[in-house]
């Protein structure tokens, strides 16, 4: 039984020399596929010698790949040893790529666009293999994290793991589920156009390159095939630091709130304050053009409900139960009195803010994703069994996920989280502000264009 080999590895003061792993390589494809790098279909994550995987693979290189999200492999012709030729995803031959085939590939790579780094050299690092800047590479026996490609395991195979324990054999990741289940070769994801079983060749993982990624090959016929899983919840907080340059920032704190307000009364009277101005675009690229905006209401508040205008201002429809029309002076007095603090806060000249990479300060922080981490189950159901082995599954593959030690999952079926189609509307984002009382939540209808924005008490 092969065993399964970890190794860490860490950035080089120097140059290449040896055996090391190659960030952002640049001569990974032959030239005439070099044109999905430039239409951003494909991006080289690393290059691997293959001798770091076993002997009988020296002298060649495997390329790791970033390819849309919506494929679960891809297909490459490893040419003159070193190469790659793009064949297809998911078993399909590559076709001539339409502009919309672009834009739902483009889409489909967002989550790659929005993690970077710079080329870099990585050599073995035996000091500090739990640095969270390591890149991890796992050879010999190949480990999951999702079950799409296993099979039960036979009582043989488990005999011999029993075996291997007593004797304290198993390496590091042999995990409980080695005992019941095993990756099932006869799959045809597993063969190459002959039919011959691909190999195993290595799993990588690095911070800046999400997801989990896996290399198979066949000597025969060079098919190389990389598969790529990604945890199906997810997030990602861009902690805020004040610039100086308006071009830089991405996030303003307004000294004029009423301009993004349809109607400036609920400024006037001091119901409202629109607080932080951010583009869609930091959001998703499909929301690129697009302007929302967190607004401060007073504590009682749950809910507004606002109308996105085609010129990024807030039309306001309801604040929780209550239609706008029904605001009475006694109502308009409660507001005042709850949020007044707030309007002796409003800065003299816009504030901007752009991204902190160094997160020297947690006290701006925009948090995206698939969906949020709610601060109460207003709006949360208990995860299925699914759902808490997945969430387990996704904090193996990266050793941190917001979502793992929580026992409720966000309830897409509320009525609440539903626009006036019934349709599920789309997070949008967290804030978290040291200056602001309790934490508030951005939901988006793209079709009816109303945004829901939540409040909770932390």
């Amino acid at each position: 039984m092969k065993s399964r080999v970890i190794k860490t590895y860490k950035k080089a003061i120097t140059g290449p020399c040896g055996n090391t792993l190659i960030s952002y390589p640049s001569e990974t494809l032959i030239e005439k596929d070099k044109i999905y790098t430039e239409q951003k279909v494909l991006i080289p994550e690393f290059s691997v010698p293959g001798i770091l995987a076993k002997p009988e693979l020296e002298g060649l290189t495997f390329h790791f790949m970033a390819f849309p999200t919506i494929f679960e492999y891809a297909d490459f012709r490893l040419i003159d040893k070193n190469k790659y030729e793009l064949l297809g995803f998911n078993g399909e031959s590559v076709t001539e790529f339409t502009p919309e085939l672009l834009e739902k590939y483009t889409e489909a790579m967002e989550i790659h666009f929005e993690e970077s780094n710079e080329p870099a050299t990585y050599v073995e690092n035996e000091e500090d293999q739990y640095a969270k800047e390591n890149i991890t590479l796992l050879t010999g026996k190949v480990k999951w994290h999702f079950s799409n490609y296993l099979r039960k395991t036979t009582e043989e195979e488990n005999e011999i793991l029993y075996e291997l324990e007593k004797e304290d054999e198993l390496e590091y990741e042999n995990f409980e589920e080695d005992f019941n289940y095993t990756t099932d070769y006869s799959l045809p994801v597993f063969k190459d156009e002959n039919g011959n079983t691909l190999e195993f060749v290595c799993r990588i993982y690095a911070p800046y390159f999400p997801g989990t990624h896996y290399i198979f090959y066949s000597e025969e016929t060079k098919l190389v095939r990389q598969f790529s899983q990604f945890p199906k919840r997810r997030n990602r907080k861009i902690y805020f630091k004040k610039t100086k340059d308006k071009i830089m920032g991405v996030l303003e704190e307004m000294s004029d709130p009423s301009k993004v307000l349809a109607d400036p009364f609920y400024f006037d009277q001091q119901i409202l304050l629109p607080k932080y101005s951010f583009p869609g675009s930091v959001v998703d690229k499909k929301f690129s053009g697009l302007r929302f905006h967190f607004v401060m209401a007073p504590v009682f508040n749950s809910a507004l409900d606002f109308r996105l205008t085609e010129d990024n201002k807030y039309e306001l429809l309801r604040f929780d139960d209550k239609s706008p029309e029904n605001f009475t002076p006694e109502f308009i007095e409660w507001c005042n009195s709850e949020i007044d603090d707030y309007f002796n806060e409003i800065p003299e000249q816009s504030v901007y803010f752009t991204g902190d990479s160094e997160k020297s300060s947690g006290d701006l922080i925009l948090t995206f994703g698939t969906e949020c981490s709610w601060d109460q189950q207003d709006y949360m159901r208990e995860k299925t069994e699914e759902e808490v082995q997945a969430d387990n599954d996704a904090y193996h593959m990266n050793m941190r996920d917001s979502f793992q030690d929580n026992d409720y999952v966000t309830d897409l079926d509320a009525p609440e989280l539903k626009d006036e189609n019934g349709e599920t509307m789309k997070f949008i984002s967290k804030l978290y502000a040291g200056n602001v009382f309790g934490t508030y939540y951005l939901y988006f209808s793209p079709k009816t264009r109303l945004v829901r924005q939540f409040f909770q008490c932390t």
